[in-house]
């Protein structure tokens, strides 16, 4: 599906809802695009004390750089609860991906999945930014190696699930 297609059946699957979640669509909306203005505050402040870097407190860079993800939750949460309330969740549009219009249930445990991420993106990287500012070594150890795992077990099993889905469409 396209984004163009996408769009015009959202806008049909609005139309056809009350007034109330249509207007309740569209301050949704608003907000969402309100939020983006966290995620380029948070991204302006990092890149300033990483160019100021000589006159700003030594862990003031990373902890700016570590916290940056953070300032996507409010939005992640938004999101959520717009899928949640519209019961329509809006597909990411990923190159080699196919997408898909996802409506009712599913679109409500969409929601609730992506607001669970989103809490869970805020405690560890707020922790992590934390942990780095404060100057806790052994959570910043542990985190990293949380870390570590994480992207050391999801990055082959990616590639490797990439790998059969190429090897078995072509059969």
């Amino acid at each position: 599906m396209t984004k163009p297609a996408f769009k015009a059946q959202l806008a049909q699957y609005v139309a056809q809802q009350p007034e109330s979640k249509q207007a309740l669509h569209k301050w949704m909306k608003v907000l969402e695009t309100a939020s983006l203005t966290i995620i380029a505050g948070a991204f302006t402040v990092a890149i300033y004390l990483s160019i100021n870097w000589t006159e700003v407190p030594q862990m003031a860079i990373p902890t700016a750089w570590l916290a940056f993800p953070v300032s996507a939750v409010p939005l992640m949460i938004l999101i959520g609860v717009h899928a949640i309330v519209l019961r329509a969740f809006f597909p990411v549009f990923l190159p080699g991906q196919k997408t898909q219009f996802v409506t009712g249930s599913k679109a409500v445990w969409s929601g609730w999945g992506l607001i669970v991420v989103a809490l869970l993106v805020a405690g560890f990287w707020g922790l992590f930014a934390w942990a780095v500012w404060s100057n806790h070594i052994e959570w910043v150890l542990n985190l990293t190696r949380i870390l570590g795992i994480g992207m050391g077990v999801l990055i082959p099993v990616k590639v490797i699930l990439s790998l059969a889905q190429k090897l078995f469409r072509f059969r």
